[in-house]
């Protein structure tokens, strides 16, 4: 995908149509994504040109991730990170089944700990 949120509209080569830009990169496979419309919604893309990437986006005033997430083999979205509060549980993911996010939150494994805790470690 590039970080250009166009995958889904399959419009590659239309700049009107590309929602994100990478501001960073933590490796090779995390990428830090901000709203080319900083008046749009905080949101993560729901597919990815590239196979097992993660994306991260901070709030918009910069004081903490809002969200990761992580897409399969296929670009399709796994699971996402939420920093938010879910009823109580801060922070939190929930599965991405057929297209959307699950309501169930669940607390995060030590590997989506870990990842939060790089991806705020981002300068």
């Amino acid at each position: 995908m590039g970080a250009n949120g166009s995958f889904a509209k399959g419009a590659t080569n239309k700049e009107e149509n590309r929602h994100w830009k990478t501001i960073g990169s933590i490796g090779e496979n995390i990428k830090i994504l901000q709203m080319k419309n900083p008046k749009a919604p905080l949101k993560l893309p729901e597919e990815s040109h590239t196979p097992n990437r993660i994306y991260a986006i901070f709030k918009k005033n910069g004081s903490d991730v809002k969200c990761i997430a992580q897409y399969d083999s296929n670009g399709k979205k796994i699971w996402e990170i939420h920093t938010d509060d879910h009823y109580g549980l801060k922070p939190h993911f929930h599965y991405w089944k057929n297209g959307g996010q699950e309501e169930d939150a669940h607390p995060l494994i030590q590997v989506q700990l870990d990842l939060l805790n790089t991806v705020r470690n981002f300068k």
